[in-house]
């Protein structure tokens, strides 16, 4: 059975990682020095997940006791409380390795509560000596300054085009993948800076064992395809509102939320070259306002309607 492409370009070090130099180098000194209280900060698809189980293996070596690791991913659901006594037990005994330290792992901490975070606060302050904590999170304003001040903090950058382009490159030579020129931008555009979601798209083409197009990677990589939204820009800037709200109700009528029409246009809206980039920038606005109309208030059809008319007299102004 051939394995997943999540798990099979899995980084298994930090060269494998299309990371700045000046980070692997920070933790390599972290590992030598034994320190690594450390939180990471990046968007998702970033990295960071991989990042710390690369880094845990780099700290024990090729075996990594499971003992010796808590895992800590469900506070948002769990609450501290569920934790508290197990925290607490882990982190009183040592690490069955001797010069190591136990790790406790808290991914997405800007998830949970101050109070929560302010236990493990805590937890830093009293079993530093004996453990490890290393955490994520992708917004740092919604870290207390206090957690932050006991960490070394990294930031983990939004991969480049280069970046991507070459990981893509890599992975389509080994698997004996043929993309066209202009579909290979296309894909690196729509896979939004994740490596997760483009190793996902490549595994789609590894299945489908032919040559991929322009058309067929728009047709495989979007839930909606950009040639539906390409001819609705097309309305709009051609003036024919009712044909642009048409297209948007088809797709409603076929079985697409509000919310997935405006972040499948969204997509595309960063991608196309239809429009400038100022347009672009009022046109993302815009759709935030749409959004946020349907987290706060309420979602409702009509809203595609009001959406198109909207965008209508910015690309008309």
């Amino acid at each position: 059975m051939s394995i997943p492409f999540i798990y099979k370009y899995k980084p298994t070090s930090f060269q494998d990682f299309e990371i700045q130099d000046e980070i692997v180098q920070i933790l390599h000194t972290l590992i030598s020095m034994n320190n690594l209280n450390i939180l990471f900060i990046g968007h998702s698809g970033s990295g960071k997940t991989s990042i710390i189980n690369t880094l845990i293996k780099q700290y024990y070596g090729n075996s990594i006791p499971s003992d010796n690791i808590l895992e800590i991913n469900s506070l948002k659901e769990q609450g501290i409380q569920y934790y508290r006594t197990e925290v607490k037990t882990f982190c009183q005994t040592r690490c069955s390795i001797p010069n190591k330290k136990k790790i406790v792992i808290l991914d997405d901490i800007d998830n949970i509560n101050e109070q929560s975070q302010q236990v493990f606060r805590n937890c830093i302050d009293k079993y530093q000596n004996n453990v490890h904590f290393i955490s994520s999170c992708s917004n740092i304003q919604k870290v207390i300054d206090s957690l932050q001040s006991r960490n070394i903090i990294i930031k983990l950058k939004q991969l480049t085009y280069p970046q991507i382009s070459n990981i893509l490159e890599k992975i389509k030579i080994k698997e004996n993948i043929s993309i066209d020129t202009d579909a290979q931008e296309f894909i690196i555009s729509v896979c939004n800076g994740s490596i997760r979601i483009l190793l996902n798209y490549l595994e789609k083409f590894k299945i489908l064992d032919q040559p991929i197009t322009y058309e067929l990677a728009n047709n495989i990589c979007t839930n909606i395809s950009f040639v539906i939204f390409n001819n609705y820009t097309n309305y709009i800037i051609n003036n024919e509102l009712t044909k642009a709200i048409d297209t948007l109700y088809n797709l409603f009528d076929k079985g697409y939320s509000v919310m997935d029409i405006y972040d499948n246009y969204l997509l595309f809206i960063k991608s196309t070259t239809l429009i400038n980039e100022t347009q672009k920038y009022e046109i993302i606005k815009l759709l935030c306002k749409y959004i946020t109309i349907f987290h706060n208030i309420h979602e409702d059809e009509i809203e595609l309607a009001l959406f198109t008319n909207n965008l209508y007299q910015l690309l008309s102004s």
